[in-house]
């Protein structure tokens, strides 16, 4: 029991101090708004959506709550001040329902899809209509699937999801209308038809090592970056050593926009042996244009490789995360497909990587358009111009 009380302690005190950084950070330092809200038909939740969301609300009257640290609503705080939810304990839902009270949106939208709070504001304002959109890939590990549970409380009027089977899996939660549209900024992007090319994208999913070299907590058990990127050295290796082989160009479309940094250096040092291109992400969009010039997209747990699958690109999924990290990093969780498919294996094994890139390789764009189309909706549909989503909002707003 103790040494289980001892493994949790670094999780407790981090997440502790997390909390107290945060409360710091949005009373204290984050700049002031003084001027009461006004009223809006369309509310964003949670302010990091609006950048990539504001130009297809630009038809709406719109404006956006936040409470990371970006602004803080006086007169808002000072209304919550005098709710009970404040003297619970529960300051950041105070200002919330405060603010929503004051805005009185008829529409309240966010790309944070893995934020419980958000699903619990259909029943405070029942007559305002909630969308959560998906806005990457869930798992169990680290994530919502981890710890969410089911509650009478939550409800969203529309979840706008990637695919057909993550939509089920939140339906097990959360009451609503499930919408499977793909990708919001993979349908805000037209496709680019190029002449076929001999380059192969390895999608990045490269973070920075945290000082404490944990990545995340598995049954209260630190998860170090080494061993969760790992997987990422072995595939990375095999890719280069079959481009070889093959005179492919291998590239690598980046997380970080540095043509110099950690990132370079991190694949510097695992293909010191080999030509390479590793390309920045210049910026939100770019990072889809780049896999539409490529041959073969391949990558092992990236929001962009299934998005590929969307856009109807050649893909290799080497999904290998699950064999150590959980099922839910198997190649379409939650869709109960096999371990092994026609692109895609959950095995760390070169000899299946190199049977699927060559299968791939040789296929005719008919005949993968034929394999793709089988799986689409069910992990990544292709919705262009998001109009499913716009046909909604004109529903609900105008």
């Amino acid at each position: 029991m103790v040494a289980f009380v001892n493994q949790f302690t670094p999780f407790i005190l981090k997440k502790c101090l997390f909390k107290l950084k945060f409360a710091y950070t949005i009373f204290l330092v984050s700049p002031k708004e003084w001027s009461v809200p006004e009223k809006k038909e369309v509310l964003i939740y949670d302010s990091p959506s609006t950048g990539v969301i504001a130009t297809f609300l630009k038809d709406y009257n719109f404006t956006s709550l936040s409470f990371r640290g970006e602004s803080i609503n006086v007169p808002c705080m000072l209304r919550a001040f005098f709710t009970s939810n404040f003297w619970k304990g529960k300051i950041i839902k105070a200002y919330t329902e405060t603010f929503i009270q004051i805005v009185s949106p008829k529409v309240i939208i966010t790309f944070i899809d893995n934020n419980d709070r958000f699903y619990e504001l259909s029943k405070r304002f029942p007559n305002t209509k909630t969308i959560f959109i998906q806005n990457g890939v869930r798992t169990e590990l680290g994530d919502i699937f981890g710890y969410l549970k089911k509650s009478k409380n939550y409800h969203v009027d529309y979840m706008f999801v990637f695919g057909a089977a993550i939509g089920r899996k939140y339906k097990t939660y959360i009451n609503g209308s499930v919408e499977v549209i793909g990708s919001f900024k993979n349908n805000s992007v037209r496709k680019i038809n190029v002449k076929k090319n001999d380059s192969i994208v390895f999608i990045s999913q490269y973070r920075e090592k945290s000082k404490d070299n944990i990545i995340a907590y598995q049954n209260a058990i630190p998860i170090t970056y080494d061993e969760f990127y790992s997987f990422e050295r072995t595939v990375i290796k095999f890719l280069a050593k079959w481009c070889i082989e093959n005179n492919k160009h291998l590239k690598i479309a980046g997380v970080s926009g540095k043509k110099e940094g950690p990132e370079t250096d991190f694949y510097k040092k695992i293909l010191s042996d080999f030509k390479y291109e590793l390309i920045p992400r210049l910026d939100v969009y770019s990072s889809y244009k780049l896999i539409d010039t490529a041959e073969i997209v391949v990558f092992v747990d990236s929001a962009l490789g299934y998005e590929a699958i969307g856009r109807g690109k050649k893909v290799a999924a080497f999904t290998c995360k699950g064999s150590v990290f959980g099922k839910s990093y198997n190649f379409g969780w939650p869709s109960k497909l096999p371990d092994n498919g026609p692109f895609w294996t959950n095995n760390l094994d070169e000899k299946k990587f190199k049977h699927i890139m060559d299968y791939i390789k040789s296929l005719s764009d008919k005949n993968w358009n034929k394999i793709c189309q089988n799986y689409s909706n069910e992990i990544m549909a292709f919705d262009p111009g998001n109009r499913r989503l716009a046909s909604v909002l004109d529903q609900l707003v105008l």
